[in-house]
């Protein structure tokens, strides 16, 4: 049994998500939020409300009470989303683009069975 979670839109990049994502794979739900509560970066809490999510999801698809021990992280993937895009104008007429990133963010959460 699987619960999912889906985030969208979200106000970081993909490159930044994805450094605090990538050592969460295969790790226990709980031992996952206890290594990103240690962690400073601002954008932990993201990743925090989606492996609640998904593990919220689990639980009401399973129908009984699963122990956050129990549940395993299938899959954490970080997708690319569109760009802003914004004009800062310089020298002579010219303008610089800022492309601020956004990006989207996926966790699949499985019972361990």
């Amino acid at each position: 049994m699987e619960g999912f979670a889906y985030q969208k839109y979200l106000r970081v990049s993909s490159k930044k998500l994805g450094r605090l994502v990538s050592s969460l794979r295969g790790m226990n739900v709980e031992e996952a939020l206890a290594v990103m509560r240690q962690l400073p970066s601002p954008h932990t809490r993201l990743v925090i409300k989606a492996i609640k999510s998904a593990y919220a999801n689990l639980t009401v698809k399973k129908e009984e009470d699963i122990s956050e021990e129990e549940a395993v992280i299938k899959t954490l993937v970080v997708e690319q989303s569109f760009r802003l895009r914004r004009l800062n104008p310089r020298a002579r007429g010219r303008a610089d683009i800022i492309h601020r990133r956004f990006s989207h963010l996926k966790c699949v959460v499985t019972d361990g069975s």
